[in-house]
């Protein structure tokens, strides 16, 4: 980083940088402390869906974090966002969780002819019936979106399909593209950069995923930070050309790269 340049914002994954399978990593709840009394801004982004930004918030919370609600943006709050500017006046069919319902009150719904479809993390309730029925409404011209392209999550100290992998699959065999609201699209990053009322030479991405966290940060003209923990793997240095200096060992490596006193 050009010592001239002033950062005064992050932007940090969550699963996988500062937690992982329900614990937080060493000196992850410090190093949010020592950002903050150093003023910097601080923002939280993930690709999960199962939780709303409240519900993440009083975890965070209750492990030690100081972090606010606001504060966290989910691909969930950039989906509502989207459909709210580009489809205000269309329906669509919601393949989603049913604790995502609540969210998504204002989305007028249909089962004839949807003009988008929204793919969420239905986990276990996937089955063929429902990816079959997705499959036809994208065969009628239907968009699909979808919250990212996540291929694999942890919980339960287990590696777990995810919703990515079928949005590979739908895109295969429909040849339509979906229009992804999570990591790495841009669009949670510039919300997260809106809300902090930054520009994007201020503000810096810390996270573990190489193709969503490192990969987002570039889309959004961001630069990222590869922190050494939750997806991570060594190779990913050569392969994706990360530089020793954006390449963190530790999460509290951050704080020697803008100079804060540990």
């Amino acid at each position: 980083m050009d010592n001239n340049q002033k950062i005064k914002g992050i932007i940090f994954d969550i699963d996988g940088t500062l937690i992982l399978n329900g614990q937080p990593f060493s000196g992850a709840i410090e190093t949010i402390s020592l950002l903050r009394k150093a003023d910097i801004l601080l923002r939280f982004i993930t690709n999960t869906t199962v939780k709303t930004a409240e519900q993440l918030g009083s975890s965070l919370r209750a492990w030690g974090f100081d972090i606010q609600d606001n504060e966290i943006m989910t691909s969930v709050t950039a989906c509502l966002q989207f459909i709210d500017k580009n489809y205000p006046d269309k329906a669509g069919l919601l393949a989603i969780p049913e604790t995502l319902a609540p969210q998504f009150t204002k989305i007028k719904q249909t089962k004839n002819n949807p003009t988008f479809v929204v793919l969420g993390d239905l986990d276990e309730a996937f089955d063929y019936a429902i990816l079959n029925q997705v499959f036809n409404y994208i065969r009628d011209d239907a968009q699909l979106i979808t919250f990212h392209r996540n291929l694999y999550f942890f919980r339960e100290q287990k590696t777990w399909l995810d919703s990515g992998a079928f949005t590979f699959a739908l895109e295969q065999a429909t040849g339509q593209k979906a229009l992804v609201m999570g990591k790495p699209a841009p669009a949670m990053f510039e919300i997260a950069i809106a809300s902090m009322q930054l520009n994007k030479n201020e503000v810096i991405v810390v996270g573990d995923d190489v193709l969503t966290d490192i990969q987002g940060a570039e889309n959004a003209g961001l630069t990222g930070y590869l922190v050494a923990t939750g997806k991570f793997k060594p190779e990913q240095l050569n392969e994706y050309h990360i530089s020793p200096e954006n390449h963190l060992r530790n999460i509290k490596d951050i704080l020697n790269i803008l100079g804060i006193d540990k």
